[in-house]
């Protein structure tokens, strides 16, 4: 039993003293997990070499001589006797006649009698177990002591090297990274990380990070420390701004070093390269091939109903790609999305109709699960095809006509791609006076791609229509292009007069030209007064510059006369193209109109441009003070000439006007005389009536 004890005491302490040796040794050295385990395999051979070797020692019997040693350690004397004993008694020796016998019997005697009253228990010693449990108790005590005092320690030491994990060692300094929370990550190129870290343990020693930087790309290995920033009272904090490269870190403060992150940076996805190819809708006539069809950008500028088909190219390999697109939709967008293919890893491929202004983008994401946050937007600015423009050039307004006129129209339209159709289109302006003529325009319906606008004119003669004057028609025309939008020109109206009336309506329109041209001459007349006083002042040596005001004055009163000269000419103009449109060229004052206009015309060549240069040159030159009487002289002459030319024009006018006036009275004699004829025979015949009545009585 004594055995089993003192054996089994000092195998715990073998035990406790190996993982002693343990926890000094990967406390110290930290060793790694490999080593670790070694170790651990070692402790385990050398305390099943240690147990087997007790477990022998206590089966086998001990020796005859472990047991005499036993008892020679156990009584001292007794090992003297005995050895005296058996020396005297020995045969061969020789020296054993040289004692007396009495002597050697009394010696034997001695020693029975000493190993008769030896005790076997006083053999035995448990020195040694107590020496073995006083080793065990100086170890486990220790232990005891720090597993209370620090849990920390034989946690760790239990995970590190019982469970082979690889919890690191707590130490003076204990640091918790909080963000980011795994130690690989793959970011995205041009983000920011956080790098929060608290201090769960420690004093104030200066933290920081160990950050290393791998060769990659051509850019070689560096290293560098980075100090934290305080956050709060046991918090530290750093950022990485706009990442562009790998990179490993670890965190260190004091006695303590984390264990190391490593952050691989990946690019974006983009789109590098995109181009356009248009399909131009049928009713465009545009041909989807040639540069015009080409468009090496993302923005779609096309006729409404265009297909646009797309190919693009990536930055890098993406997985995914759709084609996203935002229209307007009150106050904001409607985004929908649309398919499209991958060729290989890098290639897009896709088509889409251009239906309204809108604008679009890819949304790609790459292997590493990055998406393009910001993707190149492009506009979709889309052509409508406006309805045709129809514009009746002439007559262009409303007219009056005779039921015999011959009425020219000019038709113009005008169109983004053409017209299938076009008509000129009378109607009556009361239903039921008469009925609705088309005039289908053929020229205008071969609108081709190549020329937007054309005209047609047509000549409709209104005898064949049997209208009667105080008919009123409206016309108009009309367009349709291929997308059967029609478009419509402005209505016009149609007055049907009798010759008569359009005569009548001739001589007030002169009656007025003719007033409007006298006092036109009298300004004209004026504007030469002025510049006589302002040649008689020059004469009279004053300042040049001081009729600087009487010749613009002068000038502008010259603008007038010519601006209503214009204006009379084309009046006669219109007058004489009425009348001709209405076939009233025998018109006793169709000739005289035409003739009119022609001096009207000359008037405005050789005189009214001469006299407006002479009056500019004079005032520069009086607002320059350098006017002189000669060129006073030349103005008054240039402008004599317009007034001699006016005078003439006025007085052949007053001369028509006042032959008009004659021809009136005579007229209204004449009706007057008629009127005195029928009231005359209107009594004649009541008075036969009166008669007739009367000899019927009687």
């Amino acid at each position: 039993m004594m055995r089993i004890m003192t054996g089994g005491l000092r195998w715990c302490a073998v035990a406790l003293a190996a993982v002693w040796l343990m926890f000094l040794l990967d406390w110290i050295a930290v060793l790694p997990q490999v080593l670790r385990g070694i170790q651990g395999v070692g402790v385990i051979l050398i305390l099943a070499i240690s147990f087997r070797a007790i477990l022998l020692a206590v089966r086998v019997p001990a020796r005859e001589d472990r047991l005499a040693a036993l008892v020679e350690k156990a009584s001292g004397d007794l090992e003297d006797s005995l050895i005296t004993a058996v020396q005297l008694t020995d045969p061969e020796n020789p020296r054993r006649l040289l004692y007396d016998q009495d002597l050697i019997r009394r010696t034997v005697e001695i020693a029975e009698e000493k190993v008769h009253s030896l005790r076997p228990g006083s053999l035995l010693s448990w020195s040694r177990m107590r020496a073995a449990l006083g080793v065990l108790v100086l170890l486990i005590t220790p232990a005891v002591a720090g597993g209370l005092l620090r849990p920390d320690l034989a946690q760790t030491f239990l995970a590190r090297d019982l469970l082979l994990g690889n919890q690191p060692w707590p130490r003076a300094y204990e640091l918790m990274i909080e963000n980011p929370t795994r130690t690989t990550m793959v970011v995205a190129k041009g983000t920011s990380l956080v790098v929060d870290i608290l201090k769960l343990r420690g004093g104030n020693a200066r933290a920081f990070l160990d950050v290393f930087f791998p060769e990659r790309e051509g850019r070689r290995e560096m290293n560098e420390e980075v100090a934290l920033d305080r956050k709060g009272a046991a918090g530290f904090r750093h950022v990485f701004q706009n990442l562009q490269r790998d990179i490993d870190f670890r965190v260190k403060c004091g006695d303590f070093t984390g264990q190391w992150y490593s952050l691989r940076v990946r690019a974006r996805p983009r789109v590098e390269e995109i181009g356009l190819h248009y399909e131009f809708p049928d009713y465009t006539g545009l041909p989807s091939t040639g540069e015009d069809a080409l468009v090496h950008s993302g923005h779609v500028k096309a006729p409404v109903g265009t297909k646009v088909s797309y190919t693009g190219l990536t930055s890098i390999d993406v997985v995914s790609a759709v084609r996203m697109e935002a229209r307007p939709s009150g106050d904001g967008e409607v985004v929908t999305e649309s398919d499209l293919s991958l060729e290989g890893s890098e290639r897009l491929r896709g088509s889409f109709i251009a239906e309204t202004d809108a604008r679009w983008w890819i949304a790609l994401e790459s292997a590493e699960g990055f998406r393009n946050e910001n993707p190149i937007s492009w506009s979709i600015a889309v052509i409508p095809d406006r309805e045709p423009e129809v514009t009746i050039a002439q007559p262009g307004q409303n007219i009056e006509v005779t039921p015999r006129a011959l009425l020219d129209v000019l038709v113009k339209v005008r169109d983004d791609y053409g017209v299938v159709s076009a008509q000129l289109v009378f109607e009556p302006e009361v239903e039921g006076e008469g009925e609705t003529r088309r005039y289908p325009l053929e020229v205008l319906e071969s609108i081709s791609t190549d020329s937007k606008e054309t005209e047609q004119a047509l000549q409709i003669d209104l005898s064949s229509w049997n209208l009667k004057p105080g008919q009123r028609v409206q016309y108009h025309s009309t367009a349709m292009d291929a997308l059967n939008q029609e478009g419509a020109s402005r209505t016009w109206i149609l007055s049907v007069l009798s010759e008569e009336e359009l005569e009548r309506i001739t001589q007030d329109e002169l009656t007025l030209l003719k007033e409007r041209l006298e006092e036109t001459y009298s300004v004209q007349r004026e504007v030469r007064r002025e510049l006589e006083d302002l040649q008689e002042s020059l004469s009279s040596g004053e300042a040049a510059e001081e009729q600087a005001p009487t010749a613009r004055h002068a000038r502008a009163g010259q603008d007038r006369v010519s601006t209503r000269i214009e204006d009379a000419a084309e009046r006669l103009a219109t007058i004489s193209r009425r009348l001709l449109r209405n076939r009233m060229s025998d018109a006793d004052e169709l000739a005289w109109i035409q003739d009119l206009k022609k001096r009207l015309d000359v008037m405005a060549q050789d005189s009214l441009e001469p006299a407006r240069i002479a009056l500019e040159n004079l005032a520069t030159r009086t607002a320059s003070n350098e006017a002189t009487v000669e060129d006073s002289q030349i103005a008054i002459d240039e402008v004599r000439k317009v007034e001699r030319g006016l005078a003439d024009v006025v007085s052949d006018l007053q001369e028509w006007g006042d032959l008009r006036t004659v021809i009136r009275k005579i007229e209204e004699l004449l009706r007057s005389e008629k009127d005195l004829e029928n009231r005359i025979e209107d009594k004649v015949r009541d008075s036969l009536r009166g008669d007739d009545r009367g000899g019927g009585d009687r």
